[in-house]
This record gives C-alpha cells, sequence and structure tokens, in this order.
C-alpha cells in the first residue's frame, strides 16, 4: 500500500470511500500499514477523540445517536467506530453498520464503521487506534469511539481517547465497588443513564463521592450527570463539559498514555505482546532507543516513525 496513492489523497481530501477502504486495508494488516500511519499521523488536525464506554445495556448507542445529531446540526462532520464483539465464522463485527444508526446513513457528514474485536480484549480491537487517525486524516473534527461493553476490563480507551465519557445504569449500583478498581478508574466524565429508574440517585451520590476520592488524592474533577439517552433529559450540561473540554483550545486535563508507552503498544500489536516490555526498556532512559523516546517526548518524531526504527533494528 503506497503511502502516496491516489486513494491516500482521496482520504486527506475527504472521501468517504476512501476511508473507508483504507481502514479495511489496515484491518487486513496490508504491506505498509507503519508507513501509512507514519504518514498521517501529522494530519490529524484539531480533531478530537471522546471515548464512550460502560457495561452491556447502558445506552451506549442511544448516546451515539444523540451526540451525532447534535453536532451534525452545529455543522461538525461526526466520524463513530462502534467496536463489536466478532463472528466467529467470519471474523467480522457481528452488529454492522447497516445494524446501526439507520438515520444517518444518508448523511455525507457522517461517517459510522463498526469494527470486529477478532479475539481482542480491552474494549477496542488491534486497530481501532490507526482507524481514529484516518478518520481524523480526512478531515472529521469529531470521533466518537463506542468500545464492546465487557465491563471493567475496558481499560484501553483511556489510552486512546481525549476524553472518556463512562455511561453506567442504576442497576450497576450494587457493583460499584467491584468496578471502582477497573473502568471507572479510567473515567473523565460519569453519567447514569435511564435515570427514572429506582436507584439512579444513589448511584449518582456513589459517582461523586468516588469523584471527591479523586480530587482529594490530586486528580482533576470528574462531573457526573443524570441523563436520559432516550429522553434527551439533562443531556445539554452533559454535552457542554465534554465540548468544554475537547475545544482544541482547552489545556489536556486527562491522564493519557505517555508517547513512548503508545509506541511500545503499537510494538506488541504488530509482533506479540511480550515484547512490549522490551520495548518500553529500549525508549527508556539509558535503553538501546532512549533518543529515539526523547524525541517523542519532545514531539519531534511520531509513534509510528518510533515503531519502524524499533522494528528495523530487531526488536
Amino acid at each position: 500500500m503506497s503511502t502516496s496513492s491516489p486513494l491516500v489523497d482521496r482520504l486527506l481530501a475527504g472521501d468517504i470511500r476512501a476511508l473507508s477502504r483504507l481502514i479495511t486495508r489496515v484491518e487486513d494488516r496490508d504491506a505498509d500499514v507503519l508507513g501509512l500511519m507514519e504518514r498521517l499521523w501529522s494530519h490529524r488536525g484539531s480533531a478530537r477523540i471522546v471515548g464512550v464506554t460502560g457495561p452491556p445495556g447502558a445506552g451506549k448507542s442511544t448516546f451515539v445517536d444523540r451526540a451525532i445529531r447534535r453536532w451534525r446540526a452545529a455543522g461538525d462532520r461526526v466520524a463513530v467506530l462502534a467496536v463489536d464483539p466478532s463472528s466467529p465464522f467470519t471474523g467480522g463485527a457481528i452488529l454492522g453498520d447497516r445494524v446501526r444508526m439507520q438515520a444517518h446513513a444518508a448523511d455525507p457528514g457522517v461517517f459510522i464503521r463498526s469494527l470486529g474485536t477478532r479475539g481482542h480484549h480491552g474494549g477496542l480491537t488491534r486497530t481501532t487506534l490507526e482507524a481514529a487517525v484516518l478518520c481524523a486524516a480526512a478531515g472529521f473534527p469529531r470521533v466518537l469511539v463506542e468500545t464492546v461493553g465487557v465491563g471493567q476490563t475496558e481499560l484501553e480507551v483511556v489510552g486512546l481517547a481525549d476524553i472518556v465519557l463512562v455511561l453506567l445504569v442504576p442497576e450497576a449500583g450494587d457493583v460499584i465497588q467491584t468496578l471502582k478498581a477497573g473502568l471507572l478508574e479510567g473515567a473523565d466524565v460519569f453519567a447514569v443513564n435511564k435515570a427514572d429508574r429506582p436507584g439512579a440517585d444513589v448511584l449518582v451520590r456513589e459517582l461523586r463521592l468516588l469523584g471527591e476520592e479523586r480530587a482529594a488524592s490530586g486528580e482533576v474533577d470528574v462531573p457526573v450527570f443524570s441523563v436520559s439517552a432516550h429522553t434527551g433529559a439533562g443531556l445539554d450540561d452533559l454535552f457542554a463539559v465534554l465540548e468544554e473540554r475537547t475545544d482544541p483550545g482547552a489545556p489536556v486535563t486527562r491522564r493519557r498514555l505517555s508517547p513512548r508507552a503508545l509506541t511500545a503498544r503499537i510494538v506488541a500489536q504488530e509482533r506479540a505482546e511480550a515484547v512490549r516490555r522490551r520495548a518500553e526498556a529500549a525508549l527508556a532512559p539509558g535503553g538501546s532507543h532512549e533518543a529515539v523516546g526523547e524525541a517523542l517526548d519532545a514531539e519531534a518524531t511520531n509513534p509510528y516513525a518510533a515503531v519502524r526504527a524499533l522494528l528495523d533494528a530487531g526488536l
């Protein structure tokens, strides 16, 4: 796959068909995916990635549909990457694009793509990061990533998104302590959906107490909202915070993966998870590729260029 092909040029011009074809090629791991991503990394512009996560049945897809409507009404193009379980027969996403959000199918300002997990754990797919970069390079200022909904193990979205919204439902109140050490620790914003159900107020209070604990330890404030994605109740205040915190001029206030950790993760995807620690050690001070690590910290290079350097060195 040439990094200077007409298909890439069409992507950079905002062509949705080119975007779809390139995501397919990345999923199929066509030749020189790393070269493609290295070139396109600098074309992400001011795109902001919003992660929407939470347990199954929390109403993530309904919320994403609301987000599309709101941001399209404001004139923004919106890309949605909906991560779904994979079919054991085809390897593709079980819940396909055609099943989701039919109201937006004819809107050229909306791109919706289902990504199959293909056995990958953590709530995302092996290629969600690449797909998000491609969407940004295609000129989508807002990229929504809806995770598969596997509960407290869905922490990979924390390293990908600019902000992570955790949606819960009142019934989650009984398992709040179980989730506390996992999924909830990655939240930037909480929303209790289906808030007309019994127990919603109790869950909101528990989440606010959790937020106070995190604030007391020096972490940024985590707001909690009571909403109904179905009726729209409470969503204006929630969207106001999401938009404020993802404004291109807003300071980054969330915990994100360092460039070195992100590079090590990509290396692990390209080879095997076992090499992640070797990559982290190579990029660390005193490591064989310390200079590359320093360049990553200074944003003088990008993670995909660093991955190529590590792999070319035989890591």
